[in-house]
């Protein structure tokens, strides 16, 4: 029996081991293209790798659970197309016995998956937000990407048309006020960035520009707001005083446990709606819980398939996949409306996985 346990053990953990490294490079793959991009226009390679290593833990908490799914479906589907479950049953050896590696395997995943989630994670994912802010302060040029509207500095939206060798053309600038609304709109026809990081200074030169004042509620004078055209005007941006004056709070996904329950506990004496912040703790448990359920979800699949084809296998579990991040989806589009029950949306596809699995099982038997 131990002979077996081991053989199920380490077809299980080979196969996991390959969708997850296959999954989180399909995650990063993205990033990696945009880091490439930003090396050739001047940003420290050390920096994007930290950033990326930083990137890991959060994708982790998905990848995982898929990688788990993948491999129970994958291994058990090769099994019983070769008929190692008939023979196994054939001479007494019980379904459970049969699945014990793997609900070990899921047992540990489970903890790993809780881990990332409550403590590693946040945390990470805030210092890669640091970080991202600190290389746009530093490379701001780096930051930019033609036809694309990108915060580069607090409240201020920048679009280039094109970059050469430092010159910006066909620049669109929209200043944001702390709402968040649309106060000012500039554009020019080019400009250039001057950093000053001694004084932690931006100084941004436009050429040929217009600058006009907007309002959007209606209540200011339109006689009253400003329209400028200028051959040449200089917009300081200090970011070191932005950096200074930001709140030292922190978005609930960067919180860790410790964090999160001590904002919960801080809102709701202050007689604020928490369910945003229960929505982000129930979302990391159920994500955490996903492993076991994609386990029993894919058991049934796998053992009653009688064809061990990678392609059949792939397909199940992207729907089933799928159907669980739906589920997720919507709980988090409805946290700020209460009488859903959000957090309850968030366990239903945990509940309904392991249900249907447990059934699965139990008529297999």
């Amino acid at each position: 029996m131990k002979i077996l346990n081991a053989h199920i053990a380490k077809n299980l953990l080979f196969a996991t081991f390959m969708a997850l490294a296959i999954l989180t490079f399909v995650m990063l793959s993205g990033q990696f293209f945009r880091a490439f991009d930003l090396v050739s226009r001047g940003v420290s390679p050390a920096i994007l790798g930290q950033f990326l290593f930083y990137l890991v833990p959060n994708m982790l908490r998905f990848t995982l659970p898929l990688a788990m799914l993948v491999a129970t479906v994958l291994v058990f589907s090769r099994m019983s197309a070769d008929n190692e479950i008939v023979a196994m049953k054939a001479v007494g050896i019980s379904l459970f016995q049969t699945i014990a590696p793997a609900l070990l395997l899921s047992f540990l995943l489970c903890g790993l998956c809780l881990w990332l989630s409550l403590v590693v994670a946040p945390r990470f994912r805030y210092q890669a937000d640091q970080l991202r802010w600190s290389a746009a302060a530093n490379s701001p040029l780096a930051m930019l990407e033609a036809g694309t509207f990108t915060e580069i500095f607090p409240n201020c939206l920048m679009r280039i048309g094109q970059q050469n060798q430092g010159e910006l053309h066909d620049i669109h600038i929209i200043m944001l006020d702390e709402s968040g609304q649309q106060v000012q709109d500039i554009t020019a026809r080019q400009g250039r960035i001057n950093v000053n990081q001694d004084e932690r200074i931006i100084e941004l030169t436009l050429q040929q520009a217009t600058v006009t004042d907007m309002t959007i509620d209606g209540t200011q004078d339109p006689s009253a707001l400003r329209h400028l055209n200028a051959e040449s005007i200089r917009i300081p941006f200090d970011y070191g005083a932005a950096q200074d004056q930001k709140k030292l709070t922190r978005k609930l996904k960067y919180l860790d446990l410790k964090m999160l329950f001590a904002r919960i506990s801080l809102d709701s004496e202050a007689g604020q709606d928490v369910t945003e912040h229960l929505v982000e703790l129930h979302s990391r448990l159920s994500m955490s819980i996903a492993p076991f359920s994609f386990l029993l979800i894919g058991l049934p699949f796998g053992i009653r398939s009688r064809r061990s084809e990678l392609s059949v296998g792939i397909l199940l579990c992207v729907l089933l996949a799928l159907g669980f991040y739906a589920f997720l989806l919507c709980g988090d589009a409805l946290k700020d409306q209460p009488r859903f029950h959000p957090t309850l949306i968030i366990w239903l596809p945990n509940f309904l996985y392991q249900a249907a699995g447990l059934v699965a099982l139990r008529i297999m038997r």
